[in-house]
């Protein structure tokens, strides 16, 4: 079945584009891509699972660092279901951009964890540290989300992250980096495969992108099934002191550290 074209030139078309659910689309994924669909939601769903103790605790708790805590890490899932969502309707590169924010969130979660001070950034090779949740809290220029692999990363062994997930996060980062910002990566995100030349406004299935569409899906599967750990290590963070913190369940191998 060929995909439903609209007249761009007319306002009304338009207005009916920008309401669309996108069916079309998701019939065509789910027609060819509903075993690794159900597997993403199985995993989505366990995370969903963890996050509900998470919550619990914070409520417990309820102070600014741990609501950072829980906001970054809902957000998380959040995103990931919005990615998702992108992706369904053939968006690419919005649903690629959206995951940069969930692997950046991610790390920012595992960053306001702890209330000691923590390395933020390097000058002339020496550390300069401070309570980064605070930074968050007031909105400062060093708490920004491109920042915090990099942060995560000279802070890892205090944080119980291990080498591999400091890793995974950068890499993670790198590739959807280029869904970020306008390049080729995102001209060919809208051009057809199929029909070289032709461009699609709004949802789009090329059955020549099944290949890199399974990807995603099995690149969210990896990354949710990895979270629930994750998400019990931040859960023990905001137990009373004295308790044993697991290490966290998350990717890397660190870089040396960055001059800024």
């Amino acid at each position: 079945m060929p995909p439903p074209t609209i007249d761009p030139t007319d306002p009304e078309a338009l207005v009916k584009e920008l309401f669309s659910d996108e069916r079309w689309a998701k019939d065509q994924f789910f027609e060819h891509l509903s075993d690794p669909l159900l597997a993403l939601c199985e995993a989505l769903a366990g995370c969903f699972r963890s996050m509900e103790r998470l919550k619990n605790a914070a409520g417990q708790i309820n102070t600014q660092r741990i609501s950072l805590v829980a906001a970054f890490m809902y957000g998380v899932l959040d995103d990931l279901v919005i990615s998702t969502k992108l992706l369904l309707t053939g968006k690419l590169s919005a649903a690629g951009n959206v995951m940069r924010q969930v692997v950046e969130g991610i790390a920012m979660s595992i960053l306001c964890s702890t209330d000691d001070p923590l390395i933020i950034a390097w000058k002339k090779k020496k550390p300069i540290k401070a309570l980064y949740w605070q930074k968050v809290w007031n909105e400062d220029q060093q708490a920004q989300g491109y920042l915090a692999i990099d942060q995560l990363n000279w802070n890892a062994d205090k944080l119980g992250v291990t080498d591999a997930g400091v890793e995974q996060l950068r890499q993670a980062k790198k590739r959807y980096n280029a869904y970020s910002h306008c390049g080729t990566t995102t001209i060919t995100c809208r051009v057809s495969i199929e029909e070289p030349g032709v461009f699609h406004l709004g949802g789009e299935f090329d059955e020549a992108k099944l290949d890199l569409y399974r990807a995603e899906l099995v690149s969210r599967n990896a990354l949710c099934r990895l979270l629930p750990g994750l998400i019990q290590h931040l859960t023990e963070t905001m137990t009373p002191p004295g308790a044993v913190v697991a290490r966290a369940v998350v990717p890397a191998q660190r870089a040396d550290h960055q001059e800024q």
